[in-house]
Order: structure tokens, then C-alpha cells, then sequence
């Protein structure tokens, strides 16, 4: 036996005796009574119901930890200064989701949401703003960046693809995160340090499986909340997706979990395809949605929908059209 099995064979994992629990002053507290079940707390958040986006689709509310609607928790998080990351393949509604909770709120003096998509090449300049020079005078004038926007106007900003933005860069969040709760701008010397409103906080939306994404242990630490986001098949059913599109792609999306796909459909591919199989029919939309898949997992992809629906070929153009 290795020493490393050895201490686990010595250690106990049984749980601890309710009088194991000392409180500072000495007395003993039972923990199944300590604190309330989170179905205690359900009611806690009143929810607040369908949300127009500001392109003017409806966002329809999901629940989280079956207890609490996501709209709601999420204008909770920000009231307590709780930042929130979600996880999760791309068209599920992260970023929807986040348009919903703060493109138009009432409760807050500035409503809105600021918002940036990480790359590789993402830098601070990028978050915190630039100089530009106008063209005309030769002057060179400060222009806010998203992260100085969303301070300044005391709004909430979302990082979109975080995972995607150099861990070094990101640094510039830490002191606005952790509690100091002043902007500076070393770039901009004549820039006052600003501090963060009751409406500010951070939002960060990234997908787990793009090549590329890394976060660092001291962000992802500043993340009060770490929720995944997968698509809702029921309400996919009830915007109209058919039953036999959203069978295979629950499929697929098991698939995906299990490592044999990087890629399965999600409730905006969904979307699409049942307003493409409306408007150009059955055959096509299938082909179309074969042609969205990525190349690496288009042959595993094509069988399933094959199986399912007879053969099917990625849509291309074919011979010359004579009508």
C-alpha cells in the first residue's frame, strides 16, 4: 500500500455527530437545523415573469435549483454585489438571459447592460477604453471602453466569452470584484477613481468546450455564482420546434456530455430549423441543419439524423438551375 492509500484508509469520511458543531460560544448547534433548505427559500424571490429583449423577442424565465426564476435571481445577485458565471454550449440563452434581467429595468436608476465579446486578442485597452485622435483638430480624446461605461452609468457588465480573453487581462477586474470597489484608469492619469454603484456588477457567459478557453482560480473564485445553462426542450417544443427534431437533438446533446461530440444543436439551431422547415420544407431544413455542424462531428452527427430520417447530404449548391 502507498503511503497516499494509506492515509486514506486512516481517514473518516463519516458525517460529524451534531454536538461536533462548536459555535464561539461554546454551545453545540445541530447543522440539519442551522439553516433553512433552499425549498424554504423558494418564495423568498417574487418571480417577474416574461422579459422583452431589447432586439423584441420574449425571454421566457427558467427555474434555478428548481426554486427561483433566473430573472429574478439574477437582479437579487446584482442588489448583493454577487457576480455570476454560466457555463454551457452556445445557443442555449446565456447571453439572452442577461439582456432580459437588465436591458430594461425599472427598479434601477440606469437601466441597460454593458457588454464586451472575448477573443485571444482581447486586451485592457479594450475593457477600460482608449485615446482617439479626431481627425479633423489632432486632438486626442478619452473614449470609454464597456468596463468604464458600465461603471460610470452604474450598470451591469457582461463578459461574453470570458474564457476566450487572456487571464493577465482580466486582472484589471480583480479590484473592482473583491470588495475595494474603485475603478482606476492608470492610462488616463486626468481620469478621478470611480467608485462602483449599487447596480454594478459582473456577468461572465463562456462555452467550456471552444478550443481556447481557460480562466484563472483567482476570477473564477470572484464568481459568487457558477451556473450551467443547457437548453429547455419543453419550451423548445412550445415555440414550435417539432418533437421529432428535439428527440434527436436531446440525443446529440448527450452525445456532447459524453465527450463523443463537441457540437449538439441547441434552442437557437432549434429555433432556426423549425422556422426554416416552415418556410423552405422538411428536406431542406434537415440539410441545412447537416451543413451547420461542424466538420469534425458532421459524419456522427449525419448518421443520427439519418437514422432518424432517411438519408440526408449537407446543403451545397448542385447543377445548373433550370426552371
Amino acid at each position: 500500500m502507498s503511503l497516499g492509500e494509506d492515509m486514506l484508509a486512516k481517514m473518516d469520511f463519516r458525517a460529524p455527530a451534531a454536538d461536533a458543531w462548536i459555535d464561539e460560544d461554546g454551545t453545540s448547534t445541530d447543522p440539519a437545523s442551522a439553516s433553512p433548505s433552499t425549498a424554504d427559500l423558494a418564495g423568498a424571490l417574487a418571480p417577474l415573469g416574461k422579459q422583452t429583449r431589447p432586439n423584441g423577442a420574449v425571454y421566457h424565465p427558467r427555474a434555478v435549483a428548481k426554486a427561483f426564476e433566473d430573472v429574478a435571481l439574477l437582479r437579487d445577485a446584482r442588489d448583493h454585489r454577487e457576480h455570476v458565471l454560466f457555463y454551457g454550449p452556445p445557443g442555449t440563452g446565456k447571453t439572452a438571459l442577461c439582456e432580459a434581467a437588465f436591458a430594461a429595468d425599472a427598479t434601477i436608476e440606469h437601466d441597460g447592460l454593458e457588454s464586451i465579446v472575448g477573443t485571444a486578442d482581447t486586451t485592457e485597452a479594450d475593457l477600460l477604453g482608449t485615446f482617439v485622435q479626431d481627425p479633423r483638430s489632432g486632438a486626442f480624446e478619452w473614449r470609454p471602453g464597456p468596463l468604464h461605461r458600465s461603471v460610470l452609468y452604474d450598470v451591469p457588465l457582461l463578459v461574453d466569452e470570458i474564457a476566450l480573453i487572456d487571464p493577465r487581462v482580466l486582472s484589471v477586474l480583480y479590484p473592482l470584484m473583491d470588495g475595494r470597489d474603485v475603478l482606476r484608469i492608470p492610462m488616463n492619469p486626468d481620469l478621478d477613481p470611480l467608485p462602483t454603484g449599487k447596480g454594478w456588477f459582473v456577468l461572465g457567459a463562456y462555452n467550456p468546450d471552444v478550443p481556447g478557453a481557460r480562466m484563472s482560480e483567482a476570477l473564477r473564485d470572484r464568481f459568487a455564482h457558477h451556473i450551467e445553462v443547457g437548453t429547455d426542450w419543453v419550451l423548445a417544443n412550445e415555440l414550435g420546434v417539432p418533437a421529432d427534431i428535439i428527440e434527436v437533438a436531446k440525443n446529440l446533446d448527450q452525445q456532447r456530455r459524453k465527450g463523443d461530440l463537441a457540437w449538439s444543436p441547441q434552442l437557437r439551431s432549434l429555433l432556426s430549423y423549425a422556422s426554416t422547415e416552415r418556410r423552405r420544407g422538411r428536406e431542406y431544413a434537415l440539410a441545412n441543419l447537416l451543413a451547420k455542424v461542424p466538420q469534425d462531428d458532421r459524419d456522427l452527427v449525419g448518421r443520427v439524423l439519418t437514422a432518424k430520417f432517411g438519408e440526408i447530404d449537407a446543403l451545397r449548391l448542385g447543377l445548373r438551375f433550370e426552371s
